[in-house]
């Protein structure tokens, strides 16, 4: 039997807990082939969360809770419950969000045929972008970024330049986690999120697949730690501090993708370019060079311009 693990790490979650555990407990899987588990950590809440939790143990034994030590942050608090649960597959869920019924099912279809090829295998979807009520509001989540992903699959560059994997919506195996564990999250902290970086390893040594199906219901309650785009319209000064926000956000990435990819061989030249940039060494014809190379990943509708504009505000440090 293949063991499934749902890792939810809670804070103050006392208004949506109980609605997306139950709809993780209600999948419609075959429990004759596998054996679904939830494990959650709280990380220090000071409302009833951790009492909705234990009354719904009482009747569900495939929920367990790690008792509360510290607060971590809600990264490192997923990375903590990767770093200690044994299973086949994982899932990484918020607190406040609701799984359609088929979710595991439509991700196991996938990642199960695909892994006896790819060993180091994840899969991530779209989601429906949802109200306080989880009533979904009609727009996906990835937009128009849907349509960057082609054969079925995200690449390692690509996520360098745009974020596109919410953890609330990805699904690994146990060769991937075993590669995730071989870095240490502490040396990232702070400058990305546990799902991208997570993302970045699957892609770098093994392959990222794309479900394009919202399998969720993604809740925007306003205490959200990453919420959905904004989709309105943006004042030419909003478009402009958007624009330095994104370059100094891949810079960052620049530094863990970098620092991932270094350990294969034959992508150290590369690797080290994407360092340089990140730490604002590299010369004005490195930076050049790199996203220009990369120009189609900076911007499919502005790729020369925004390339241009990439080099000139890549000189500085930011890590």
């Amino acid at each position: 039997m293949k063991r499934i693990a749902v890792l939810v790490s809670t804070y103050n979650g006392e208004n949506y807990i109980a609605d997306q555990l139950n709809s993780i407990l209600n999948q419609n899987i075959d429990t004759g082939l596998y054996d679904l588990q939830i494990t959650v950590r709280d990380d220090g809440s000071t409302d009833h969360t951790v009492s909705i939790i234990e009354k719904l143990k009482e009747t569900n034994m495939n929920i367990s809770l790690i008792p509360f030590t510290k607060n971590l942050g809600f990264a490192k608090s997923f990375m903590s419950l990767l770093s200690k649960v044994e299973a086949d597959y994982y899932f990484f869920s918020d607190q406040d969000d609701i799984w359609e019924q088929n979710k595991v099912n439509d991700f196991l279809s996938i990642i199960s045929a695909e892994e006896v090829k790819t060993p180091i295998c994840g899969v991530f979807s779209d989601a429906w972008i949802a109200d306080k009520h989880a009533n979904s509001i009609g727009v996906r989540l990835l937009g128009q970024r849907k349509e960057n992903i082609k054969n079925g699959y995200l690449t390692f560059m690509q996520q360098i330049f745009e974020t596109y994997v919410a953890g609330a919506s990805l699904c690994i195996n146990w060769n991937a986690r075993q590669q995730v564990l071989e870095f240490n999250f502490d040396d990232f902290l702070g400058r990305k999120a546990h799902d991208h970086f997570i993302a970045l390893i699957i892609s770098c040594y093994g392959k990222l697949y794309f479900l394009d199906k919202p399998t969720l219901r993604y809740r925007q309650t306003g205490n959200n730690v990453y919420g959905a785009r904004n989709i309105k319209k943006k004042s030419i000064l909003q478009r402009l501090t958007s624009l330095h926000s994104r370059v100094k956000d891949v810079q960052r990435t620049l530094y863990i993708g970098g620092n991932i990819m270094k350990q294969v061989p034959e992508k150290e030249k590369l690797a080290e370019t994407m360092i340089t940039i990140s730490n604002g060494q590299a010369s004005f014809y490195e930076r050049l060079k790199f996203f220009k190379n990369h120009q189609r990943l900076v911007s499919a509708k502005y790729p020369v311009t925004l390339s241009l504009l990439y080099t000139m505000m890549t000189s500085k440090n930011v890590n």
